[in-house]
């Protein structure tokens, strides 16, 4: 997570982060957004960057109304716009995973 004056950093959570992504630099990576609207760029901007950063990173968004996918990254992204409980309800059907 970014921080500025208004925030206080977590080390421990930043430090569980870089070791995450050490882990799996270079590896396939699904970024999964889910109801984040395109204000919030605190939580939105490091997952694209993220995205931008990583050769096999997939993005994909999920909003009602909102979906804002940047042309650096519309290549490997998915943009899904509807209601995320019906969302999540359609994809586990379309799996064969039982909610």
């Amino acid at each position: 997570m970014e921080t500025d004056r208004n925030f206080i950093l977590d080390m421990e959570s930043r430090k569980r982060l870089e070791i995450f992504l050490e882990r799996y630099h270079g590896k396939k990576l699904v970024i999964l957004e889910l109801g984040i609207g395109w204000r919030n760029q605190l939580i939105k901007a490091p997952l694209m960057r993220l995205a931008a950063q990583e050769p096999q990173a997939v993005y994909v968004t999920i909003n009602l109304g909102e979906i804002f996918i940047p042309d650096e990254i519309r290549e490997k992204s998915y943009g899904l716009d509807g209601d995320l409980t019906e969302i999540l309800h359609d994809l586990a059907a379309y799996s064969g995973v039982h909610l």
